[in-house]
């Protein structure tokens, strides 16, 4: 009995850092809280990991809501990639669902501002 609970204890150290590893969200383009002279040609957001990307969002602050699509559909990627439509001057949210590879669902923003252009 000792030996089976040694060898579980072994197995749990050994893979509970793995089972419990979630991506992450990592670099952005543009940088999180950027100001910008102009508005973004693409908006990025790199993960440590794959994600499956269930929805993405892109609101102002006065609650307008604009149409975009990540490049990868409903594919697993490592980075999320939106073209983003010609945006005036004002701040923007952009608003991230996925689905880790573990299974775990993930969520994440980013702001950035565009200033008077």
């Amino acid at each position: 009995m000792r030996t089976l609970a040694a060898l579980f204890i072994t197995v749990a150290v050994a893979w509970g850092p793995v089972a419990l590893a979630h991506s992450e969200q990592r670099a952005t383009v543009p940088a999180d809280g950027a100001q910008l002279k102009a508005p973004p040609p693409v908006i990025e957001i790199g993960f440590d990991g794959e994600m499956r990307i269930i929805s993405v969002t892109l609101t102002s602050a006065a609650g307008e809501a604009y149409d975009i699509e990540p490049r990868s559909g409903r594919s697993a990627t490592d980075t999320l990639t939106v073209d983003p439509p010609e945006l005036p001057a004002g701040d923007y949210i952009l608003e991230w669902r996925g689905l880790a590879t573990d299974g775990h669902a993930m969520s994440g923003e980013l702001k950035f501002s565009v200033m008077d252009h």
